[in-house]
């Protein structure tokens, strides 16, 4: 069968979304599985609109077009689900209910449709800064909630990956912050291939050595790390960049969790950070959370036409920060602090997109954002529950050791 009049591939799924490729276009199709409670046509569309209207001019996200909604017959759906399913993976066919309405939205494990070779890297980057709740301890969230997950046997072994690193501007911690990632991703790094996952949380380093040799433009891991902390540092409007190779050791440990500011206000990266803190530059308490916010995104749809303010402005963005209530900018903090990074990228030639000089080859690329469907309110007072409980794990594993 056909979806929108085209062929289709399945490429991935996590908890909410089963995600497919309309194979010829830029764009995929996010099927919203529902889990025993029906979909609404209005969460969906509030959904969007939140994803449109705030977090892609928030974060500037340049390469985001707008998402939008379409309507699968039940027949489709049906059919749909058969041939879906020798393609999921088994610990996720549990949850067999979608939606007749999905999510159109762009294709970003991709630069182009006519490309021949389309790569892209998914970074899960997490919280970039120490929050003034764990201050005392000079853990960031991430690390300290390592301590939790391997209380808890969701992992084997805790990451040395910090967020504060790769958020630090430092081109060597951001190195040393990337080659921690790829040693341990725990589901935060992943590269594609032409919309196929080709390395994730099973693969080894010498797994990406061999990708890295398939691609032609990057002889070796230091260069392509280079490559992706020059994208992450421009400005993702700059027509190219000149990778100049960092050769800096990378092997030092860093112990502690250091908040760095060597960040340009105008990187990408930067203006990622800004919008995490905004759970901090606010005061709210999470006992103020009742009724009233269950429909919050709504509300917040409401304020801006209202107020008729455009947040790719940087007046009405001020405006709007300086009105909006304190939980619901805690709760765009949160989607920000949850996002994924992809870094997608093509020796091709591509008209009108940026691209990065890798000595005598030219490496086409787009840089955006994924996952900023609005949170539940409940997920402020969660992050309170789970902060109380890594405090108390760490302290007894501080106590043993």
């Amino acid at each position: 069968m056909k979806i929108l009049g085209k062929s289709w591939k399945y490429i991935n799924e996590g908890n909410a979304h089963i995600v497919v490729q309309i194979l010829g276009t830029n764009y995929v199709l996010r099927l919203i599985k529902e889990d025993g409670k029906t979909t609404t046509p209005k969460n969906v569309y509030d959904s969007v609109n939140f994803v449109n209207l705030i977090m892609v001019p928030l974060l500037e996200n340049t390469h985001y077009e707008n998402e939008q909604t379409v309507e699968i017959s039940k027949s489709d759906l049906t059919e749909l689900r058969k041939l879906l399913l020798p393609f999921r993976p088994a610990n996720r066919i549990h949850k067999s209910l979608i939606s007749q309405i999905a999510i159109k939205a762009t294709n970003l494990s991709i630069v182009s449709p006519n490309c021949e070779i389309n790569y892209c890297i998914e970074i899960k980057p997490k919280e970039g800064y120490l929050s003034s709740s764990l201050r005392q301890y000079a853990k960031c969230y991430y690390c300290f909630k390592q301590y939790l997950k391997l209380q808890m046997k969701a992992i084997k072994e805790t990451s040395h990956y910090c967020p504060l690193d790769l958020f630090s501007g430092d081109k060597n911690r951001m190195k040393h912050s990337l080659l921690n990632m790829i040693n341990n991703p725990q589901n935060n790094f992943k590269l594609f291939k032409n919309g196929s996952l080709i390395f994730n949380e099973q693969s080894t380093k010498r797994d990406l050595q061999n990708i890295l040799k398939d691609m032609n433009c990057f002889n070796d891991t230091p260069l392509f790390l280079d490559f992706i902390i020059a994208t992450l540092l421009s400005d993702n409007i700059r027509p190219y960049i000149k990778l100049m190779a960092h050769k800096e050791n990378t092997e030092s440990a860093y112990h502690q969790c250091v908040e760095g500011n060597g960040l340009d206000t105008n990187s990408f990266l930067y203006k990622l950070l800004q919008l995490q803190k905004l759970s901090e530059n606010v005061a709210f308490n999470v006992k103020d959370l009742n009724n009233d916010y269950v429909d919050y995104v709504s509300k917040l749809i409401e304020q801006l036409n209202f107020s008729k303010l455009d947040l790719h402005c940087q007046s009405d963005k001020e405006t709007f920060y300086e009105a909006a209530d304190p939980i619901h900018l805690a709760l765009i903090s949160a989607v920000a602090k949850d996002c994924s990074i992809m870094i997608s990228f093509s020796t091709s030639y591509v008209e009108n997109i940026p691209y990065v000089e890798v000595g005598d080859a030219k490496v086409f690329y787009k840089l955006a954002l994924t996952d900023l469907e609005p949170k539940s309110p409940a997920t402020l007072s969660k992050r309170k529950d789970t902060e109380k409980k890594m405090i108390e794990i760490y302290e007894k594993y501080r106590e043993s050791t």
